[in-house]
């Protein structure tokens, strides 16, 4: 496996960075809807994750990249300061009360099999997903490594249209690092994320 001194993904949900040490990272497979012909000019960005410091760094540092490419965008974090009251149907009323158009989601779903290769990767409802993830996710038989490196992580970023809850664009991520931090995953994996929405056009 050759490795690249370029950006990455993730830590226990979700996450990417440029690395000075060496790193592979990749998109393994994205999906759009080739209907959807807009581009997105806000965002709230709502993270999945047992850690509230990984979902706030997460979202904060997925704001930053949105704002940096004139993007308006905020975290689930700001809107809803509550862990108690992330639930799907909560964001989405927050959302559409505050005029967001679309909400992206990101979660881990694998540390360590880099040939997981999630099915749906079109389709889908925001609430239903969510509902679905979160129970998943913050479940308490969830594993967190509890650890700030691991050999590698595979993620699911999906983005959805806030006033129909269809998924506009999908992707899965994978990065492999035995050095990496997970927060500096979490800075690449934005840089990622960000330059694929652009090449798809759903970025101005």
């Amino acid at each position: 496996m050759v490795f690249v001194k370029k950006v990455f993904i993730v830590i226990p949900f979700v996450f990417l960075v440029l690395l000075s040490s060496c790193t592979t990272t990749k998109l393994k497979s994205v999906w759009k809807d080739t209907t959807f012909d807009e581009s997105i000019t806000n965002i709230m960005v709502a993270g999945v994750a047992p850690r509230h410091d990984v979902r706030k760094f997460f979202e904060k540092e997925f704001v930053k990249q949105f704002k940096k490419v004139g993007v308006e965008a905020m975290t689930s974090v700001e809107a809803i300061p509550s862990e108690d009251q992330l639930k799907a149907n909560v964001i989405l009323a927050e959302v559409r009360k505050r005029g967001i158009e679309m909400i992206m989601v990101t979660h881990l779903v694998s540390l360590d099999d880099e040939s997981i290769d999630p099915t749906g990767a079109s389709g889908g409802i925001f609430q239903t997903y969510y509902h679905n993830v979160s129970i998943t996710i913050l479940g308490s038989g969830y594993y967190d490594p509890g650890i700030e490196r691991t050999p590698g992580a595979t993620l699911v970023t999906k983005i959805f249209d806030a006033d129909t809850e269809k998924l506009v664009w999908s992707a899965i991520s994978r990065s492999l690092d035995p050095n990496f931090s997970r927060y500096d995953m979490i800075k690449s994996l934005s840089k990622v994320i960000i330059n694929n929405l652009r090449d798809n056009k759903l970025l101005k």
